[in-house]
């Protein structure tokens, strides 16, 4: 830079004290507002996923009591039979982020089923988070309970 007089001025290229710790407070305010919202759209984006599984499920569900006249159950008495569920119910779980397991329950008397979707076991942060859907038949409409 010049002035009237043609001498040099010298500037400072740098940032002030001040103003780096400014901006690592700004930083530190928008990191932390992420992560307490962060944590309901991970919440958001799971149950998305169970309701978008059980709708496959309640799809496949369909079209095998079509063609067996009988749905496919996955609990046996009081025990649950173990589902290859790619081959049986032709549902594709592997493309899945967090649930990959599911129980189908006969209810209401043969007149609908539920449907119960978990993640994987080896999810630790996501234990104890459970997507159940119940379809009937008189109402053809799912009904979603989540516990997360």
């Amino acid at each position: 830079m010049f002035n009237n007089n043609r001498k040099i001025i010298k500037s400072n290229k740098g940032f002030t004290f001040i103003e780096v710790i400014v901006v690592i407070v700004i930083v530190a305010v928008l990191a932390a507002s992420w992560f307490f919202t962060g944590k309901g759209h991970v919440k958001i984006a799971m149950t998305n996923e169970g309701r978008a599984l059980i709708d496959k499920i309640v799809a496949q569900e369909k079209i095998y009591r079509v063609q067996k006249s009988a749905f496919f159950l996955t609990k046996v008495g009081s025990t649950y039979k173990k589902v290859d569920s790619s081959k049986e119910l032709k549902v594709d779980t592997k493309q899945n982020k967090y649930f990959k397991t599911f129980k189908i329950i006969e209810n209401a008397g043969g007149r609908g089923i539920q449907v119960e979707v978990y993640p994987d076991d080896q999810d630790v942060d996501l234990s104890g988070v459970s997507v159940t859907g119940i379809y009937r038949l008189d109402s053809d409409q799912i009904q979603y309970i989540e516990a997360l």
